[in-house]
């Protein structure tokens, strides 16, 4: 691999405008990881802020996605340059930040996922030289820096996060928005209050305005009928609970009898 690495798949086929779809890891298995990312979607990103993943297994989770041409992607448990640092270093090619309420912290995101002069990440790629490579601009350029819109002082400051620099896009965190809000923390295809879909929508039509994806859990068609360009279509918890709902337990007894 030269030093200039390569290109972010991700965000090439973001900037092309093409809808991607992609699969979230929760509970931590390497295993579940190369499975996912052998059937070929757009990304993977894996969970540290909800999910059972420690720095170890991420670590091997990232090795499993590396056989793939899926993107890697890490959502931090925070906003925190060394918990980012750390997800980069050891292969992510994009991160996921969360409860990102205004400019600064945007910045600070920013700043967190790119080397100098665009931003203040400490070189040392110990894995990350396999995937996006060693030269600072070439990184900076492919890397992709997506900020969680979940809370009623990140709605209000809605246009100032999307325009920050750096920013690659909105990744919606419905759930916390509408705690924040006073409803229920329903998922996009479930909310049915008109108050919080228009707060989705100023938020979508944010991201229409400063040219940024926007991203969210569920059903591919719909979210992009519904202007999403980057969706999660699953987590791994979920499909595990859904295929085991529908098994016959009286039937898969008698079968294995």
């Amino acid at each position: 691999m030269s030093p200039a690495g390569n290109i972010n798949l991700l965000k090439a086929k973001i900037l092309r405008g093409e809808t991607v779809v992609g699969l979230s890891c929760a509970l931590g298995s390497a295993q579940i990881a190369e499975e996912f990312a052998l059937a070929e979607f757009d990304y993977i990103y894996i969970d540290q802020q909800h999910g059972l993943t420690s720095q170890d297994t991420m670590i091997e989770m990232l090795r499993a996605i590396a056989r793939s041409s899926t993107t890697p992607l890490v959502r931090v448990a925070q906003n925190n340059a060394g918990l980012i640092g750390q997800a980069l270093d050891a292969g992510a090619e994009g991160i996921i930040v969360p409860m990102v309420n205004n400019a600064a912290e945007a910045q600070l995101a920013v700043a967190a996922c790119r080397y100098f002069p665009q931003g203040r990440r400490s070189w040392g790629p110990i894995r990350a030289k396999y995937g996006l490579g060693t030269d600072p601009a070439a990184v900076n350029r492919e890397v992709l820096c997506l900020v969680m819109i979940e809370t009623s002082e990140a709605l209000a400051n809605v246009d100032e996060i999307v325009q920050t620099p750096g920013v690659d896009g909105i990744y919606l965190g419905p759930a916390d928005l509408g705690i924040s809000l006073g409803f229920p923390p329903l998922a996009f295809e479930q909310t049915t209050d008109e108050r919080q879909l228009a707060a989705i929508e100023r938020i979508r039509l944010a991201c229409v305005r400063a040219d940024r994806v926007i991203g969210t859990s569920g059903d591919p068609r719909s979210m992009r009928a519904a202007g999403f360009g980057m969706v999660t279509a699953a987590m791994d918890a979920m499909l595990i609970r859904s295929a085991v709902a529908k098994i016959d337990r009286l039937d898969a007894v008698l079968a294995g009898s």
